[in-house]
Formats: structure tokens, C-alpha cells, sequence
């Protein structure tokens, strides 16, 4: 191993060949979402929900995949303890906070319990008088000493630089979470507790159920596309952006998530036909939406995708991926970005690339990275 190459970095370099380690990552997925539902964990998550009972507000924050976690996760708190939660990027809420933290709890999410930016933020929260929840991968890392309670796995970090198995681990704490404070106060958990426990066969059964699939899809995207735009909705938004950027950083896409109602608003005048647009259409409120514009894209000439659990979903010009029917939209997140993990992977070995690499065996993106690293 070239000795220039940083720790941190040095798996992104040890294969060549498929499989690699983002490849591992992905297959680890229903075993990480094993281990999360274990007694040993679901106690600590019992604990730590004792202590969002009669918080005025849920912050939850993270940067990059786990800002995505914790977007996924407000809409479960929504909808089944019915508490105010919110989504931060971990850096803004430290730099920018919101007023009366001392009545709220903040959820801070870090694959290695070491982010900067979400210590900092859970410091200031704890200052500020707030309960303090720390979700990560990391063994004894910072975050449990920042903290009130922390919920950890057990498989600890992942040798792929793109993450993926942390993603989903960390969604299912924060379910969990919501699940046991909605128990806590008298509500009704019996249509999710089902659905969250079979959560590892599900997952097993989809991304085994998908992988041809997802394959052909990345051989017909040969000629790559111009720029891909994932589109979403609700709790499919956390799903869009965190396939976004996996697009990103493991095929080195031009790939941008965008809300719905957004994308609608002006953001599509600048498709091409050459654009590939993932839509997310799960049933639910944003379901009409979804396939109004999926049918724009398709007048346009665009190429489309469309990720659903509505079996409705049958088009001319779009490929579809069906997912499961039987799942709450709320939950659906855990699966639907199932498919997009696969095409990045694909589609980097289609395009001759390494998606353990990020671009970093080009000297000036390892040199960037060392430095955007110091500020985070």
C-alpha cells in the first residue's frame, strides 16, 4: 500500500475487481438491520426513547448520508408518535441553532461517532439543556462522551468509502425510536412493529429480487447519461438524496436530487433528452404528482425510471422497478433506495470505474480530500 495514501482512505484502493467493497456493503445491508433489531440494542433504544417522552421538539442531525437518515426518520415521528421533529444538516444546526433547545431533544447520527460538525452540535445541545442521542457504527467512539444516551451496532464501520449499510442501520434506529415513543405514550404500534421486525427479510428478498435487474439497467445506461436527476416526495426525499449521491460518488455521475413539487416548479425546464430522471412513486400523497411528471418526462423524450410500490405503474418510455405493496409509506425509504445502491454500483463497472474510489487515485482529489477532511 503506497505509504502517501491516508489510513482512512486506504481500502478504497485494495480491490480492482468486482466484488468490491461497495459491493460488500450492500449485501451486509439485512444483516445490519439484523443486528439493530437485537434485545441488546432494542433496550438501549427503550431507554433513549424514555427520554424524548414530553420534548417539545425532536432535532435530529447528521451531514451527508446521516442528514438523509435523519430526514427519513421525521416523518415517522410525525405520523406515529404525532411529535414535532426536524431535519438538520449537523453544520447548520451548530452554526445557525434554533431557539428553545431546552425543552427538545437533538438525535445525532455518525457512521464513525466522530464528525465534527455533529460533537459540535451535540455539545451545544446539551449546553442548551436539551437531551442529547448519539446514533453510530463507531466502537467507544467521541459521540458516546457528547452524549446522554447512545444507540451503537455492533458491525461496526464500513471499508467502503461510499456508505451504505450505516444508511439503513441508522434509519431503522431512528423507526425504533419513533416506535417506542409512540408505545411509551398509549399509541397504536401493532401496524409498523410487524413490518419493522421482518425489515432484514424484506431487504434480503428485494435485493435479491432486483439485482438482474439493476444490471441491465446500467448496461442499457452505457451511453452514460448527461446528468441524473432523482426525484421525490415526502419520506422518498431522504430516499433522493441519498441516491443522489451514491451516483455521485460511486459512478461519478452529474447527479442531483430535487423535491417534487420542486422539480415541477421550474427545475425541469432544463431536462434533455439525454437525462435520466428516477422517480420516486410511492403511494401515497405524492403518488398523483409523480405520475403527472413522469408522464411530462416521457412527452419531453426523457429517459425515465420509476421506482414505485404501485403496481398501477405500467408505462410506455419508463423503466420500473416494483417494490414491495404491503409496506407503509413512512417505512418505504428502507427499501426504495435498495435499487439505487445497486444501478451506482452497476453502473460504475460499466464506465470502467472503482466505486470503493471516489476519483481519489487522481493526486488533486486525494490532496482536496485531505483538506476538506481538516474542517470536518
Amino acid at each position: 500500500m503506497n505509504e502517501s495514501i491516508p489510513v482512512e482512505v486506504q481500502s478504497a484502493f485494495e480491490r480492482s475487481e468486482h466484488p468490491f467493497h461497495m459491493w460488500d456493503g450492500i449485501r451486509a445491508i439485512p444483516g445490519g438491520l439484523e443486528d439493530i433489531l437485537s434485545e441488546r440494542l432494542r433496550m438501549r433504544i427503550r431507554e433513549s426513547a424514555r427520554a424524548l417522552k414530553g420534548k417539545s421538539t425532536i432535532h435530529l442531525v447528521g451531514c451527508g448520508t446521516s442528514y438523509f437518515a435523519a430526514t427519513a426518520a421525521t416523518y415517522l415521528f410525525h405520523e406515529i408518535p404525532g411529535c414535532l421533529s426536524t431535519s438538520s444538516d449537523a453544520f447548520e444546526f451548530y452554526a445557525y441553532p434554533p431557539a428553545g433547545l431546552n425543552e427538545a431533544a437533538v438525535i445525532g447520527i455518525s457512521h464513525t461517532g466522530t464528525t465534527k460538525s455533529v460533537i459540535q452540535a451535540l455539545d451545544l445541545a446539551r449546553q442548551r439543556g436539551a437531551v442529547a442521542i448519539g446514533i453510530t457504527d463507531g466502537v467507544q467512539s467521541a459521540i458516546d462522551q457528547h452524549t446522554d444516551y447512545a444507540i451503537p451496532s455492533s458491525m461496526g464501520l464500513e471499508r467502503s468509502l461510499p456508505k451504505m449499510r450505516s444508511y439503513l442501520t441508522s434509519v431503522l434506529r431512528t423507526y425504533l425510536l419513533a416506535l417506542e415513543l409512540a408505545r411509551l405514550e398509549g399509541k397504536d404500534v401493532s401496524g409498523y412493529e410487524p413490518v419493522l421486525q421482518d425489515s432484514p427479510r424484506v431487504a434480503r428478498q428485494v435485493l435479491d429480487g432486483l439485482e438482474n435487474q439493476m444490471r441491465e439497467l446500467a448496461q442499457a445506461c452505457q451511453a452514460v447519461p448527461r446528468r441524473i436527476l432523482v426525484v421525490g416526495a415526502g419520506p422518498q426525499l431522504a430516499t433522493a438524496m441519498e441516491g443522489s449521491l451514491k451516483l455521485t460518488e460511486a459512478a461519478l455521475m452529474n447527479s442531483s436530487a430535487i423535491q417534487a413539487e420542486e422539480f415541477a416548479h421550474g427545475a425541469w425546464y432544463s431536462v434533455q433528452e439525454s437525462d435520466l430522471i428516477i422517480l420516486l412513486a410511492a403511494r401515497g400523497r405524492s403518488l398523483e404528482k409523480i405520475h403527472k411528471l413522469t408522464t411530462a418526462m416521457r412527452l419531453i423524450g426523457a429517459r425515465t425510471w420509476v421506482i414505485t410500490d404501485d403496481e398501477k405503474e405500467v408505462g410506455a418510455g419508463s423503466f420500473t422497478t416494483f417494490l414491495p405493496d404491503n409496506i407503509p409509506e413512512s417505512i418505504l425509504p428502507l427499501y426504495s433506495i435498495l435499487p439505487i445502491y445497486q444501478f451506482a454500483y452497476f453502473l460504475a463497472l460499466e464506465r470502467g470505474l472503482r466505486p470503493d474510489n471516489l476519483n481519489l487515485s487522481d493526486p488533486r482529489y486525494l490532496q482536496a480530500r485531505t483538506l476538506i477532511r481538516e474542517s470536518i
